[in-house]
């Protein structure tokens, strides 16, 4: 007889430390953006090798909140085409949507399952309306990266934009770099099932300081709000 054993994937473990954190937090009387939320951006950019990182709520979020700065600062047009995987989380698909961009999927390696620049040049060489494609959108998946060096390369040539999804692959490394540091921007997302978890979590990482403003105004809902001036008790907005 078989005996079938059960792996434990994203099984909540909440031990003294995490909860002596959580206390922390919540003794602070500051129970969101506050000193644990600067601290948490500062080294995570520091560990991914990006100058910036933005916390938000989601990496749904963390995407949706990068393709629309991408739109809103010029970088790219709306209503352009987004080249990206089929084989993905839904979000991936459903953020270039929301965003005011379409999907256009292209093949992956059948090993790997990640995006491959061999599919991606054919795509951008052959395919229906190739010429308004504005991004490219590569997923790490399951802790596999693309290859980024042929698909930046690619980008170049065309003219397009690289936004990697990392949500994934949180400390992976691709030829000495880690994965979130080879684009113009990243998402990740620290959902239950992913490496590091968070319950409900997201990050964006760039190098560019427009992008991470514009980002960091989309989460507070147009506001350039520094939340550290913000006198709560009294309910007044000091702006």
């Amino acid at each position: 007889m078989i005996k079938h054993k059960t792996i434990q994937v994203g099984d909540l473990k909440i031990g003294a430390e995490e909860r002596e954190a959580i206390n922390a937090v919540l003794d602070s009387g500051r129970i969101t953006e506050g000193a644990k939320v600067r601290d948490f951006e500062k080294n995570f950019s520091s560990y991914i090798g990006t100058k910036y990182a933005v916390a938000l709520n989601s990496g749904t979020s963390a995407l949706i909140a990068g393709l629309t700065a991408l739109k809103y600062l010029g970088i790219v047009k709306e209503n352009t085409n987004i080249i990206t995987t089929p084989v993905t989380y839904i979000s991936t698909s459903s953020s270039i949507a929301l965003s005011g961009f379409s999907p256009v999927y292209v093949d992956v390696d059948p090993e790997t399952f990640v995006i491959t620049p061999d599919r991606i040049k054919e795509y951008l060489e052959f395919g229906d309306n190739a010429q308004k494609t504005s991004v490219i959108l590569p997923v790490h998946l399951m802790g596999y990266a693309c290859d980024m060096e042929k698909i930046n390369a690619l980008s170049k040539k065309g003219g397009s934009v690289v936004f990697e999804d990392s949500a994934q692959a949180l400390g992976t490394v691709y030829r000495g770099k880690r994965a979130g540091n080879m684009s113009l921007l990243s998402d990740f997302s620290f959902y239950i099932a992913h490496n590091v978890q968070a319950g409900e979590m997201g990050a964006l990482v760039t190098d560019d300081p427009e992008i991470r403003r514009m980002v960091t105004k989309i989460k507070a809902n147009g506001r350039a709000c520094d939340c550290f001036r913000c006198t709560r008790s009294e309910g007044i907005c000091p702006k």
